[in-house]
């Protein structure tokens, strides 16, 4: 071979005179055929980014679009002079055919795809076995599960594209891809099912091609597909690639078992985050029962006073012994039981009265994924309980950004908005937070319980001390201490 090689010498042709050689020499045209295939292609222009600008290029080179040799020169295993052969054949196939009258008859490199699987010499290179073994999975995955009345060779171009793309951006593995629009354009992807919808044709198209991603992602699971970004369903969004190590998507996962919830379970999970921003203990009072010892301040005397926290209605507590001086309850927000509020000065009912679909989602991406970590081990676990993290993360967000609206209090039949029983007092001064800190969910709650509940402390003991520090559960035992040593002099 190093014989041979030094009596040639490799000359690298330009794209730009492969490109020439291919309009000038493969698919010559006469002026009047230059005409007739500039009326075809001119009504489908206004689907696509920059077909009219290059409409001169579209008709040099048709039935080739232009991207394809662009494509073609960056994939790395296939020798460049090889484009000429490939659309020699590609051409030969198409003699004798009617151009077609519902799309742009043009040959995109989505085309080139089917001749690299079906070659057996590029499955002796790793990599691009890899691909085509992954490409392979993810076509058969969409024949059988893909919705009937949708647009299947639509899809399957797609998935072609995104194949052929995989092998021109280095690795296998960067998380690299085409958009919406790069797709629609490169590939000049076409449903006529588009030209009814009567929006901008490009950007209905653009939709059509988002909307056939999901599809795919959704019938295969999520295996396979992935994307730079997620929108706030926790669909794909950004730039779309074909991911050979994506044989579980795990957020697929959970978007569907999240669609599945009831609103018991939601309930459930939604105390889950309750306790987190309440800062309750894993041991609960009474076993069996979500239910806490809590305390409050009474504002005015600086005191705690011993009450009980409860996630649920009062009949369906259980008889906390001994009784306490308050009883606040947080009601399920999306199945709440039937109960009477009897309206006692000593019940103080709390619900999540306002929400959004940023929470919604939050609380069903986070219920999904802790049901799924119960059924799931090893890797697959860990996933499941990172991702519930982050969800629960963004639920805590939300309730501490939101806390002020979201929430209605109830005091003896009168409801509230959190801040609107606190109207004309400072919450910051009566919570003793700074002026640089902002109020945590637990605080604004204890202190809005505590302006709520002020009456009823003074009528249960009119004559209790006034202290000039707060005295709590934790402290009053040494603060009695000292002053016993106090008094002893």
């Amino acid at each position: 071979m190093r014989r041979v090689q030094d009596r040639f010498e490799q000359i690298l042709i330009a794209r730009k005179d492969v490109k020439f050689v291919v309009a000038e020499r493969l698919l010559k045209k006469t002026a009047d055929q230059q005409v007739k295939i500039r009326e075809y292609l001119t009504p489908f222009a206004k689907f696509y980014g920059r077909m009219s600008e290059r409409m001169d290029e579209f008709v040099r080179l048709f039935p080739v679009h232009p991207h394809y040799i662009d494509t073609f020169e960056r994939v790395s295993a296939v020798e460049k002079r090889e484009v000429l052969k490939t659309l020699s054949l590609a051409m030969k196939k198409l003699l004798g055919k009617n151009v077609p009258d519902d799309r742009p008859g043009v040959i995109a490199f989505d085309s080139y795809w089917t001749t690299m699987k079906d070659n057996s010499a590029y499955r002796a290179i790793p990599e691009i076995r890899e691909v085509i073994d992954c490409s392979l999975k993810l076509e058969g995955l969409v024949d059988n599960n893909y919705p009937k009345g949708k647009n299947k060779d639509f899809a399957k171009r797609i998935i072609h594209g995104l194949s052929l793309h995989r092998l021109t951006v280095g690795s296998i593995e960067t998380p690299v891809g085409l958009n919406a629009e790069a797709l629609r354009d490169l590939l000049s992807l076409f449903d006529p099912i588009v030209a009814e919808l009567g929006g901008d044709p490009a950007d209905d198209l653009r939709g059509e091609v988002e909307s056939a991603i999901r599809i795919i992602s959704q019938s295969v699971n999520g295996q396979f597909i992935s994307a730079t970004e997620t929108d706030t369903k926790g669909y794909l969004s950004g730039q779309f690639y074909l991911d050979v190590k994506k044989t579980v998507d795990y957020d697929a996962q959970i978007r569907n078992r999240a669609d599945s919830l009831e609103d018991q379970e939601l309930d459930r999970y939604y105390y889950e985050a309750l306790r987190r921003v309440m800062e309750c203990t894993d041991q609960t009072y009474v076993t069996g029962y979500k239910i806490w010892q809590h305390e409050l301040e009474w504002l005015e005397r600086k005191a705690a006073r011993q009450g009980y926290l409860f996630f649920g209605a009062p009949n369906e507590r259980s008889t906390a012994v001994p009784p306490r001086d308050f009883y606040l309850y947080f009601i399920q927000p999306f199945d709440a039981p039937h109960f009477k509020d009897e309206k006692k000065p000593d019940e103080l009912f709390l619900r999540l009265a306002n929400t959004d679909e940023e929470s919604r989602t939050a609380l069903q991406n986070y219920a999904a994924a802790l049901d799924l970590t119960s059924t799931a081990s090893g890797h697959a676990k860990s996933t499941y309980e990172s991702k519930a993290s982050k969800f629960l993360r963004d639920l805590v967000q939300w309730l501490q950004k939101n806390m002020t609206t979201a929430f209605e209090v109830t005091y003896q039949g009168r409801a509230k908005s959190l801040t609107e029983w606190s109207k004309g007092k400072s919450i910051r001064e009566l919570s003793g937070i700074g002026s640089h800190e902002s109020i945590n969910f637990r605080d604004l709650v204890n202190t809005t319980a505590g302006i709520c509940l002020e009456t009823r402390f003074q009528d249960q003991a009119p004559e209790y001390p006034f202290f000039s520090v707060l005295i709590t559960g934790a402290n009053r035992a040494q603060a009695a201490q000292d002053a016993l040593r106090a008094i002893a002099g």
